[in-house]
């Protein structure tokens, strides 16, 4: 079974970004500007998505909710690739924010 990720651009370093495991993600907090992820048992927090990534364009009220049910869809996917894969989330051709996902070769195709 493969591993999902989530891949999340750096706003202040855009040409930055961090991949977190999905399953280590316990805590989600959201709000316009930014979707915050922790552990459990862990004071660390790591911004996940945030609006300045995407032109300043708000985030929905229940971005962790849409986080979720994408994580779920890609967890279905993941019990029968061998290939890991990354939950990416992004603005569409009406500036609606969602959820992609993709297998790494994608991103990376090297």
């Amino acid at each position: 079974m493969a591993d999902v990720w989530v891949l999340s651009p750096s706003h202040s370093e855009p040409e930055k970004s961090r991949l977190i495991r999905s399953d280590a993600i316990t805590y989600l907090s959201t709000s316009a500007e930014e979707l915050v992820a922790a552990r459990v048992g862990s004071d660390d927090t790591v911004v996940l998505v945030h609006r300045a990534t995407q032109g300043g364009r708000d985030l929905p009220e229940d971005f962790h909710l849409a986080y979720l049910a994408k994580l779920a869809v890609a967890r279905g996917r993941a019990r029968v690739s061998e290939e890991d894969l990354v939950l990416l989330a992004d603005t569409d051709e009406n500036g609606a924010w969602d959820w992609s996902v993709l297998p790494v070769s994608e991103l990376w195709p090297g």
